[in-house]
């Protein structure tokens, strides 16, 4: 049987999705660039159907090396490095593990090649978020009061929370991927060599843009509520400090409410669904498990499922933002109509869900 092949699958997104494919019994490959024993604990069920290969994508003749000793018929791209990137020339590892997978996908074949983005392409622009949104060239702030992941500054002016280089390397990755399901045709001073024929046969891309995602193998801990439930597991006390960008804890709730939460085993059966769809009649799908953006109502859900949240976490309620974000018009319609993909989860489910993983797990 052919493999799919998981790019970062040592990853939050990758791990989970990894998963979800050998609980609907396909065979999987994950690239790491080193195996640890939670990627080993995570998949340990699996051995039979999840294969670590320790590949480095950026380098482009070890990527060709393992198309060639598989027959992929999928490729999902999770891979990334622009989350600890200190630099721009140090997000370039983006745009190698893309065209060398890109690359690599079209010369053995692969039937679909889906790309893993996020909804910060969004960033800056004003309500819907849909998936016919055109972007500018610049990463700009859009002047209307429903601007996306934007806030006011101190002089008046109104600012993206987010790196802008980041939002640009998305909308880059996207448009790099999408390119390659469209006939290449050479440049207008270019030279044919003999035999060479003008187009190339395009891939099946796709393109799924996730929100803030949640659950089981998730480490980072800048999130505030995967903070919250951490600690609700008994991991410790992770309410104190600060998270991303040195910001209090809850006032970053407060702030990284704006954007939709998904859990992530609901985000690897969107992935599975749409790797397993016969045709995708789009290129581009948001995602979202369409949970409260509400802060408040994030904890005192947490509350219900976990009565002794309130004593562990010691959070006064009042201090969280009380209504919901709207919702910019992001949601998972297009996908819901185009694969049969809706969530699993309530919210109080996946957070139990959650709870409950880590409870039997290290980390």
């Amino acid at each position: 049987m052919s493999e799919v092949l998981i790019t970062g699958g040592s990853g939050l997104v990758g791990l989970n999705t990894a998963r979800a494919f050998a609980m609907a019994g396909v065979p999987v490959v994950i690239t790491t660039r080193q195996s640890n024993n939670r990627i080993d604990r995570a998949i340990d069920e699996f051995r039979d159907l999840i294969t670590i290969e320790p590949v480095d994508l950026v380098r482009g003749p070890e990527v060709s090396d393992l198309f060639s000793r598989y027959r992929f018929r999928g490729v999902v791209h999770t891979a990334q490095a622009h989350q600890h990137a200190r630099t721009r020339a140090e997000s370039r590892a983006n745009y190698d593990m893309a065209f060398n997978c890109l690359e690599a996908a079209q010369a053995s074949g692969v039937d679909r090649f889906i790309l893993v983005s996020s909804l910060i392409v969004y960033a800056g622009l004003g309500a819907p978020l849909s998936e016919d949104k055109r972007f500018p060239v610049q990463v700009t702030v859009e002047d209307r009061s429903d601007g996306f992941f934007t806030m006011p500054g101190a002089d008046g002016d109104r600012l993206l929370t987010v790196p802008t280089f980041e939002v640009a390397l998305k909308r880059a990755l996207e448009t790099i991927a999408l390119d390659y399901a469209t006939p290449m045709q050479m440049g207008l001073s270019a030279e044919g060599r003999d035999g060479q024929k003008p187009t190339e046969k395009p891939l099946d891309v796709a393109v799924l843009r996730i929100s803030t995602e949640f659950g089981p193998g998730y480490t980072q801990m800048g999130s505030p509520l995967s903070r919250a439930v951490h600690t609700v597991a008994g991991k410790g006390d992770l309410m104190t400090g600060t998270g991303y960008m040195g910001i209090p804890l809850l006032d970053l709730w407060n702030l990284i409410a704006m954007s939709p939460l998904t859990y992530v085993r609901d985000t690897a059966n969107a992935l599975v669904r749409m790797m397993q769809t016969e045709t995708l009649p789009h290129r581009i799908y948001n995602l979202s498990s369409g949970f409260t953006t509400s802060p408040r109502e994030q904890l005192q859900a947490l509350n219900r499922v976990r009565p002794e949240a309130g004593e562990l976490l010691k959070i006064d309620p009042d201090a969280l933002r009380k209504e919901p974000y709207p919702t910019y018009g992001f949601g998972s319609d297009l996908l819901a109509e185009d694969t049969a993909w809706s969530p699993e989860y309530s919210f109080e489910a996946a957070l139990e869900d959650y709870i409950g993983w880590l409870q039997q797990h290290p980390y």
